[in-house]
């Protein structure tokens, strides 16, 4: 990760221009998150207005990390290297745009899959890029105010997305299209601010040392060995939860718990996710190790709490268990992608982060499983197989662990 550059502009225009910049690059990180979690409490909509099963309401849940995936493997790499990162952002949040227009106007399972998929490739492409922003006119503290600025967009996006879906459905005031105009003007704004804000002349940071990025990922995975493996399948089982608790929560709410306001669902929706980005702050300070082993022991305790509510437990344990999985959540992010840093050798370094998060974004698929088999065997029988299945591996995570040291590659 490059170090914060200073733009080559006057001083005096430097200061008065980069605050401004700031918070234009937060807006816009806050309008692809909330593209990515707004369309959560409407599913249920969706699926009665458009007789969508669950497979095909799963898919479109799922559309959204093929896009990330696609922005990732297309212009992940670009970030770091090009000297204007205008021609990043710029494209990616006319996707993030376009998605969320598509997504007010669609009437189909097509239209609201494709919708997806491009508020997926504006997501992915922006990230990378406004978080080099964010780093490159920050300030020189090694990018604790732009890890602070990224986290808090990135909660707070995910967080008011199913509050404005949610508040639009109790009102019944266009609840499939305002949420997304408002997306929609989100991103309108950053635009203009980010092109009017622009530092001029603004330089790319200095480039890579020769040599450094240049180890191949078979190097990097053998040097990390099976700690790579225990992160990245801990971040897989804790995001194929959150996965799964978002694409199919409203339906499972409403048929399995009797909770007939979805608006209030994606009150509760908001209130997991804030909790979760308290915990990625909160977890910070702790040891790795034990943040992770903690993380995938809570992550088994919340899916049991699920799976009692379900089964005809009190329905108060569904909400517990919403708790424990924000904390797990949390924990589990912070404390895989901590290790991974920790282990990865500097050569592949990059290489192992973005495979890292391949395999996260990977894990949104799992509710096409489910989806399947929901439609084949049953809403219980895919439940049942979520918590079984994410028990089992959170369990054997926390042991090996306990078992593992993560000793800094040379």
């Amino acid at each position: 990760m490059s170090s914060p550059c200073a733009p080559t502009a006057a001083q005096g225009s430097e200061v008065d221009v980069r605050p401004r910049l700031l918070w234009f690059l937060s807006l816009a990180l806050m309008s692809a998150l909330l593209n990515s979690s707004v369309p959560t409490p409407l599913y249920p909509h969706y699926q009665a207005a458009l007789a969508l099963s669950d497979l095909g309401l799963s898919l479109i849940y799922g559309g959204y990390a093929g896009g990330v995936l696609i922005a990732l493997f297309g212009v992940g790499n670009l970030a770091g290297r090009v000297a204007d990162l205008r021609t990043l952002i710029l494209p990616a949040l006319l996707a993030v745009a376009g998605g969320a227009l598509l997504f007010s106007l669609a009437d189909s399972f097509w239209s609201l899959l494709l919708a997806r998929v491009l508020a997926g490739i504006g997501t992915g492409a922006l990230t990378g890029a406004a978080n080099v922003a964010l780093l490159r006119f920050g300030p020189k503290d090694g990018g604790k105010r732009a890890a602070l600025s990224a986290t808090l967009s990135f909660t707070a996006g995910l967080a008011l997305g199913p509050v404005f879906s949610g508040l639009a459905l109790q009102l019944d005031f266009y609840p499939t299209t305002l949420p997304f105009l408002l997306i929609l003007g989100m991103a309108g704004c950053a635009i203009a601010g980010l092109v009017l804000s622009w530092p001029r002349g603004a330089r790319m940071a200095a480039p890579l040392a020769s040599g450094q990025g240049g180890g191949s990922l078979g190097e990097g995975l053998r040097a990390t060995g099976a700690g790579f493996l225990l992160c990245a399948l801990a971040l897989f089982t804790a995001w194929a939860v959150a996965a799964s608790l978002l694409a199919m929560g409203p339906k499972v709410v409403s048929q399995l718990l009797g909770m007939r306001d979805l608006g209030l669902f994606g009150y509760l929706i908001a209130a997991y996710l804030v909790f979760s980005g308290l915990c990625q702050l909160w977890a910070r300070r702790l040891d790795a190790r034990h943040t992770l082993q903690s993380g995938c022991l809570a992550l088994a305790l919340c899916v049991l709490l699920f799976a009692g509510a379900v089964h005809g437990l009190p329905g108060w344990l569904a909400g517990l268990g919403l708790l424990v999985a924000g904390y797990a959540q949390g924990a589990v992010f912070v404390g895989s992608a901590t290790l991974i840093n920790r282990i990865a050798p500097p050569a592949s370094h990059a290489r192992l982060v973005s495979l890292f998060y391949v395999i996260a974004y990977v894990a949104n698929w799992v509710p096409v499983l489910l989806g399947w088999v929901s439609d084949g065997a049953g809403l219980l029988a895919a439940l049942d197989l979520l918590a079984v299945g994410s028990t089992l591996i959170s369990l054997v995570l926390a042991w090996a662990l306990s078992c593992r040291r993560f000793e800094p590659s040379p």
